[in-house]
C-alpha cells in the first residue's frame, strides 16, 4: 500500500495524522470485514490512529462501559487499512497458553500450535485483547516482555524465537481501567498487575455522542423515521442521566448500563414491518434484564417519552 493517505479512506480532514507508510503484509483472511455503514467518533478515532501509526513499543488500552463499541472501533479502522487482526476474548479462565500455543496430536503426530499472540507477532498483525481484567494477573504478567517490544522465546517448543513484525500491534479492551470494576456492572473484573499497565498507553471511551448515535442509526436503518430516532436517543439520554446522578451519590438507580449496543438493538428491530411497538421492544432489548423496581422507571419512561403501550413504531413509507 505505501503511503496511505488516511483523511481521504476515513473521510476527514481533521486526523491528527494525515499519512501512514504502511505496507500491509500477505495475509488477508484475518482482515476484519468493513462495515459501510460505521460511523467514526473523531476523538476516538484520532486516538487510535495515533497509536497505530506511532506505537514507540507501547501496546493500547481502551476502557470504557459495555457495548459502547471499543472492538468496534479497532476492527473498522482495521478493515479500512487493510490490516489483518487476531482477537480473544479472555475470562477468568483464561491461561497464557492459549495466547502463546500448545502442543497437541495431530494424526498421530505431536506438533505446535501457535496461539493469537505468537501469529500475530509473526505475521504483523493487530492483537485485540478482549476483556483484558478478567483475566488473571499472574498470567498476564507473562507477556510484559512482548508488550515491550521485545522477542517471544516458546519454551515449549524447543526454544523457538518469535521476532515481531513492524506491523505487530496489541490492543487490550476492558470495562474498567485496571483498577477493579467501581460501577457494580462488570462482576468478575480484577485488579491488575501495575507493572503490566505500565506497558500501555490510555484511551477511554464513552457512549457516542447523540449526533453520533443518531447518524449511526439512520445510516444502519434508513427506514426509521427521524422524529422516532430522536425520541429513542432522548430515552437513552434520559437512562444514562440516571446511572450518572446515582455514581455521582454514590447510589446505584439502574444495575445495568444503556449501552449502545442496546440502542442499535431497539433500533433495528423497529426498522421491521411487525406489529411489534415500542414498549414490547424496549422490553425485549433492556427492560426485562432488570429487577422489578428499575423495570418499573423504565417503562415509565418509556410512557413519557413514546406515549403509552399501543402504539406501532413510525417508518418510513414510499
Amino acid at each position: 500500500m505505501g503511503l496511505v493517505n488516511l483523511c481521504n479512506i476515513f473521510g476527514n480532514d481533521k486526523l491528527v495524522i494525515s499519512e501512514f507508510d504502511f505496507s500491509p503484509v500477505n495475509y488477508t483472511q484475518h482482515v476484519p470485514n468493513l462495515d459501510a455503514e460505521y460511523v467514526f467518533e473523531l476523538n476516538s478515532l484520532n486516538d487510535l490512529l495515533l497509536y497505530l501509526v506511532h506505537p514507540f513499543k507501547d501496546c493500547l488500552y481502551i476502557s470504557g462501559p459495555s457495548g459502547c463499541g471499543k472492538t468496534s472501533l479497532v476492527l473498522q479502522v482495521a478493515a479500512r487499512l487493510n490490516w489483518p487482526v487476531e482477537q480473544i476474548t479472555l475470562s477468568n479462565k483464561s491461561e497464557s497458553l492459549e495466547l502463546i500455543g500448545h502442543s497437541s496430536l495431530k494424526n498421530g503426530e505431536l506438533i505446535y500450535e501457535y496461539g493469537p499472540l505468537t501469529r500475530a507477532m509473526m505475521y504483523g498483525e493487530i492483537l485485540i485483547l478482549n476483556e483484558v481484567d478478567l483475566m488473571s494477573p499472574g498470567d498476564l504478567t507473562v507477556l510484559n516482555d512482548v508488550l515491550d517490544g521485545k522477542d517471544l522465546t516458546i519454551v515449549a517448543n524447543q526454544g523457538e524465537i518469535i521476532k515481531p513484525h513492524p506491523n505487530f500491534r496489541v490492543v487490550a479492551t476492558a470495562n474498567s481501567k485496571g483498577n477493579g470494576d467501581t460501577s457494580g456492572f462488570y462482576n468478575g473484573v480484577r485488579l491488575l498487575n501495575q507493572a503490566f499497565l505500565d506497558r500501555f498507553r490510555f484511551m477511554e471511551m464513552s457512549y457516542p455522542k447523540t449526533n453520533v448515535e443518531k447518524a449511526m442509526i439512520l445510516s444502519m436503518f434508513p427506514s426509521i423515521d427521524e422524529s422516532l430516532c430522536v425520541k429513542l436517543l432522548k430515552f437513552a439520554h434520559d437512562l444514562r442521566q440516571v446511572i450518572e446522578v446515582g455514581f455521582e451519590n454514590g447510589v446505584r438507580q439502574l444495575s445495568a448500563p444503556f449501552s449502545t449496543r442496546s440502542l442499535i438493538k431497539i433500533a433495528g428491530l423497529m426498522s421491521l414491518d411487525t406489529d411489534l411497538d415500542i414498549h414490547k421492544i424496549i422490553k425485549m432489548c433492556f427492560a426485562l434484564r432488570l429487577p422489578a423496581v428499575e423495570y418499573e422507571y423504565v417503562m415509565r419512561l418509556c410512557n413519557d417519552i413514546f406515549g403509552h403501550e399501543g402504539g406501532k413504531p413510525t417508518v418510513k413509507t414510499e
